[in-house]
C-alpha cells in the first residue's frame, strides 16, 4: 500500500486529564492506519457489501496480509502484539469505514483469538494462535442462546466429561458472529461428570470440522450484513481434554476477559462511526443555505453539532484512558469496561442519528455511508450485552459498594466540581426499593449515575487544552447534574402498570390495526429435490 504522510499517522491526541500525550503509534500500528485509509479509498465497495451479504473474496487474505487478525496476539505466536492505545486508534479508523469490517477483526480478535491465546495449553497455543493471527483460520465465541443473552448463568448447552477427560458437548447456540466462518469455536457450557455431578460452566475450544458440529440458517439482519451471524447445534460432538479453556467450572473468567476488552473495542469503533457521520454532516452544513444563511452558522444548528462533537470526544478521552491504564499494567475496575460500553455505544449511535437528520432529505437516502452506519451500528447497543441489561448490572453491584465506587472516582480526578457531585450519587445509591420492580428501576437510575460520574472524572481535566475540550467537559457535567435531578422522579414507579394490565392496554390494540401478521412467506426453495439426493 502507498505510503501517506507519517505526520497523519502519527500525530497524537493532545494531553487528556493531566496525563501525558499519548505516545506516536507504534510501527505495526501505523502501517494498519496506512493500509485501512488506503483500502477504503481504493478498493471497497461499502454498499455492495451490505447488498450481497458478503465480505469480498479478496479482503479476508488482504487483511491477514495486514496483520489486522494478529493484533492481540504476542510476537512469540506470530502476532502484532499492539497495545491497547493502539488497537484502539485501529479499531476506531475500522469503525469510520465500515462496521462488518470492525466486527470481523473484533470478534475474530477479542472474543475468538484472545481467549485461546490467554487460556488454552501450551500445545493448543502453538498450533491454532500462529494461524489465527496470520488470518489462515477465524476464530470466535459461542455464548448466546435462544433463551438467554447476557444471563451467562442461564446457559442450556451442556457437556458431559468422560473418564479419560474429553467432553461430550450437546445443545445450540444463536446468534454467533462468525459462526459459519470460524474454524475454531469457543463454546461455553454447563459442565457435568458421567453421574450428573456439575461442575460448573467451562469454556471449551471446538473445530468446526469435529462430527456433530452443525452450522444453522443466517440470520437476516437490519444491519451488519456482510458478516452474518449463524445458529449453531452441538449433537453428541466430543472434544479431547486438550480443548478446555482455564480452569473446569471457571468459565467465567474466560468470558470476562474477552468481553471486558471488548466491550471498550466496541466504543472504539462506534466512535470511528460517530466521527465519520459527524464528519460529513459538518461538510454539508458548510455547503447548505436555508432560510435563515449557511446552515452551519445557524444558531440552534451549531448547537447541536457542538453536543455532537463533546460526545465523541468525551467516549475518545474515555477509551483513551482505559487503554493507557491497561498499558501501564493498572487494574482498571469493571466499571470503567461497562461504562465504555454503555455510553460509549449510545452516545455514539446518537450522533449518528443526529447527523442523518441534520442531512435532511438526503439522510434518507441509501447512497451514503451515514445510512449505512445507522443501521449498522443500531446492533452495537445491544452487542456483548443491551444497555438496559448492564446498566441495572451495573447499579446492582454499586449500589451494594458505594465505597468502591467514590474511590474509583476520587483515584481519577481532584476536580471539586466532580467530587462535590460523588455524595449525591452515594446518596442515591443508599435508596431502597420494596419490591422488585422498584429494586431494577433503582439499579438502573444508579447504573447510569455510575457511568456519567466516571465520564465526568475523566474529562474534568481536559478543559484547558482546547476550546472544544473546554465545552467537552462541560457538556459532561452538565448531563450529569440534569440525571441527578432526574433521578428521584426517574425512582418513582407508584402508579405504573402492571405486567397484566399493561397486556391488556397492548391487546386492546388490535381493534384499531387488526390481525396482520402476514401469512404468505414462500421464501426460496433451497433444498435438493428428491430425485436428486442420495
Amino acid at each position: 500500500m502507498g505510503a501517506e504522510a507519517a505526520g497523519q499517522v502519527l500525530a497524537p491526541p493532545k494531553a487528556m486529564n493531566g496525563v501525558p500525550e499519548l505516545a506516536p503509534a507504534s510501527d505495526s500500528a501505523a502501517r494498519m492506519l496506512r493500509f485501512l485509509r488506503q483500502y477504503a479509498r481504493e478498493f471497497l465497495n461499502t454498499r455492495l457489501m451490505d447488498e450481497r451479504r458478503a465480505l469480498p473474496p479478496a479482503l479476508v487474505s488482504d487483511f491477514a496480509e495486514a496483520g489486522l487478525f494478529g493484533m492481540v496476539v504476542p510476537k512469540q505466536y506470530q502476532g502484532q502484539e499492539l497495545s491497547s492505545v493502539d488497537m484502539t486508534r485501529v479499531f476506531i479508523q475500522l469503525g469510520a469505514i465500515d462496521a462488518n469490517l470492525a466486527i470481523l477483526c473484533a470478534v475474530h480478535n477479542t472474543l475468538g483469538t484472545l481467549p485461546i491465546a490467554l487460556f488454552a495449553n501450551d500445545e493448543v497455543k502453538r498450533n491454532v494462535v500462529p494461524r489465527a493471527a496470520r488470518g489462515q483460520i477465524l476464530t470466535t465465541s459461542a455464548i448466546s442462546e435462544a433463551g438467554i443473552g447476557t444471563h451467562v448463568r442461564g446457559l442450556t448447552t451442556h457437556a458431559t466429561k468422560h473418564a479419560d477427560g474429553s467432553y461430550t458437548i450437546n445443545g445450540s447456540k444463536k446468534w454467533i458472529s462468525l459462526g459459519g466462518d470460524a474454524r475454531y469455536v469457543n463454546v461455553f457450557a454447563k459442565v457435568q461428570d458421567e453421574r450428573g455431578k456439575a461442575l460448573g460452566i467451562t469454556a471449551l475450544l471446538v473445530d468446526n470440522r469435529t462430527p456433530g458440529f452443525n452450522i444453522g440458517p443466517e440470520m437476516l439482519t437490519l444491519g451488519l450484513r456482510a458478516v452474518p451471524q449463524y445458529d449453531l447445534t452441538f449433537t453428541d460432538l466430543r472434544v479431547p481434554p486438550s480443548a478446555l479453556l482455564g480452569v473446569e467450572g471457571e468459565g467465567f473468567s474466560v468470558c470476562k476477559a474477552a468481553f471486558m476488552a471488548g466491550r471498550v473495542v466496541l466504543a472504539a469503533t462506534s466512535m470511528g462511526a460517530a466521527m465519520r457521520s459527524l464528519e460529513v454532516a459538518q461538510r454539508f452544513a458548510t455547503r447548505r443555505e436555508v432560510a435563515t444563511g449557511r446552515l452551519s452558522e445557524n444558531g440552534r444548528i451549531r448547537q447541536i453539532f457542538a453536543d455532537a462533537g463533546a460526545a465523541i470526544q468525551a467516549i475518545e478521552t474515555l477509551v483513551f484512558r482505559i487503554g493507557t491504564w491497561r498499558d501501564a499494567g493498572q487494574v482498571v475496575p469493571d466499571a470503567w469496561y461497562f461504562c465504555a460500553k454503555i455510553l460509549g455505544c449510545e452516545l455514539a449511535w446518537r450522533t449518528v442519528d443526529t447527523a442523518l437528520q441534520m442531512l435532511a432529505a438526503r439522510g434518507f437516502l441509501d447512497t451514503n455511508i451515514v445510512g449505512q452506519h445507522f443501521r449498522d451500528y443500531r446492533l452495537f447497543r445491544i452487542f456483548e450485552g443491551s444497555t438496559e441489561a448492564i446498566t441495572v448490572y451495573l447499579g446492582a453491584i454499586m449500589a451494594r459498594n458505594p465505597e468502591a465506587f467514590a474511590a474509583m472516582v476520587y483515584e481519577r480526578t481532584s476536580a471539586p466540581q466532580v467530587l462535590d457531585l460523588v455524595d449525591q450519587v452515594t446518596q442515591i445509591m443508599a435508596k431502597r426499593a420494596g419490591d422488585t420492580a422498584g429494586r431494577h428501576v433503582h439499579a438502573a437510575v444508579v447504573g447510569e449515575l455510575v457511568c456519567w460520574t466516571l465520564m465526568a472524572a475523566v474529562t474534568s481535566g481536559i478543559a484547558n487544552n482546547s476550546a472544544m475540550h473546554a465545552y467537552t467537559a462541560s457538556w459532561v457535567e452538565r448531563q450529569l447534574r440534569d440525571r441527578l435531578r432526574s433521578a428521584h422522579q426517574d425512582l418513582y414507579i407508584g402508579d405504573l402498570p402492571t405486567t397484566e394490565e399493561f397486556a391488556d392496554h397492548i391487546a386492546g390494540y388490535r381493534g384499531m390495526i387488526g390481525d396482520i401478521d402476514q401469512k404468505r412467506w414462500p421464501g426460496e426453495e433451497w433444498r435438493v429435490d428428491p430425485l436428486l439426493r442420495r
